[in-house]
């Protein structure tokens, strides 16, 4: 926990890290750790994932961090997520799809007069639905740095990680700012 604590302390508005966890338990506590200082530094947050039901995430963001996640969701500060929901809503997904959506999103955190957006992804959805090969063209297109205040975390379930071939893993390492395992 410390450990986690300490690197989510170190990221810096703008990064694009990738992390790899043993288990849904491991990679839910590391987006908290990540998505929390986001909150303090009055920036959106978002978790996709389909390891937790909305609620439980509700429910934990209540306790954990004594907020009203509702209240944070109503106002927009707050987006829960499904991969499916906004990575491949219409099936197949496409790199030009998915940049489409991100690129959406820059002007988001003016309008709610927010300092940016702070992303948590959980990326094992494209790996149960056959979609790897649109995963890793994805990540391909994206910087290692982004120059808008937008700060993303790609969380990969360590089977699923190791699942790529050594020349995927290091396309995956190059595209990334930062990489935890």
């Amino acid at each position: 926990m410390l450990v986690r604590t300490k690197r989510c302390n170190t990221v810096e508005t703008g990064n694009h890290i990738a992390v790899v966890h043993s288990d849904k338990e491991e990679e839910l506590e590391e987006a908290f750790e990540f998505l929390k200082p986001g909150l303090e530094k009055n920036e959106i947050i978002m978790l996709i994932t389909d390891d937790y039901s909305k609620d439980e995430i509700r429910k934990k963001i209540n306790t954990k961090w004594n907020v009203d996640a509702d209240a944070l969701e109503r106002n927009g500060y707050l987006i829960i997520r499904t991969t499916q929901e906004w990575y491949f809503p219409y099936g197949l997904p496409s790199v030009h799809k998915l940049n489409t959506v991100w690129i959406s999103m820059i002007d988001y955190p003016h309008i709610k007069r927010k300092n940016g957006v702070r992303v948590f992804t959980d990326m094992s959805a494209f790996f149960r639905y056959g979609f790897v090969r649109e995963l890793l063209l994805y990540e391909s297109t994206l910087e290692k740095q982004f120059d808008f205040p937008f700060t993303l975390m790609c969380a990969y379930k360590s089977e699923d990680f190791e699942t790529l071939s050594q020349k995927q893993q290091n396309m995956l390492i190059g595209h990334h700012h930062l990489m935890w395992k």
